[in-house]
C-alpha cells in the first residue's frame, strides 16, 4: 500500500533540517501543492499535465508523499506512452489526490509537536 504521508521521509527532513525549518518547508509544499491544483482545474492540455505531473512527482517525492508522487509519475508515463484517454479519465481522481495531499501537509505543517514523542 502506498502511503500518502511517509512519516520517515517527514522524520529524516525533521532530524536534517530541524523541527521549525522542517515545519516551514511542509507549509511551503503545501502551498505549492495548492498552486499546482489551480493550474490544473481549468482544462489543462494533455502537455499541461504531463509538465507539472513531473513538476510535482519530484517534489511529492522529496517530501515523502508517495501516493501523490506514484500517481503523478503514472500520469506523466501515460502521456509519454500517448495514452492521453486514460490520463483523463484519471483526472480527477488526480486532483482529488492533490487536493487531499495538499490538506494533509498543510495540517502537518501546523502541528507543532511534529515527532516530539520519538
Amino acid at each position: 500500500m502506498v502511503l500518502m504521508v511517509n512519516n520517515e521521509t517527514i522524520q529524516r527532513l525533521t532530524i536534517d533540517v530541524g523541527k521549525e525549518t522542517a515545519l516551514l518547508l511542509l507549509g511551503v509544499f503545501s502551498e505549492e501543492l495548492n498552486d499546482y491544483f489551480q493550474q490544473l482545474s481549468d482544462l489543462p492540455t494533455i502537455l499541461h499535465i504531463r509538465e507539472k505531473s513531473h513538476a510535482i512527482k519530484s517534489s511529492a517525492a522529496s517530501f515523502g508523499a508517495d501516493e501523490l508522487a506514484e500517481f503523478a509519475c503514472e500520469c506523466e508515463n501515460r502521456v509519454k506512452m500517448g495514452q492521453d484517454l486514460w490520463v483523463m479519465e484519471q483526472f480527477p481522481r488526480f486532483l482529488g489526490i492533490l487536493q487531499e495531499t495538499a490538506m494533509k501537509y498543510h495540517d502537518l505543517a501546523l502541528r507543532k509537536d511534529l515527532f516530539e514523542n520519538d
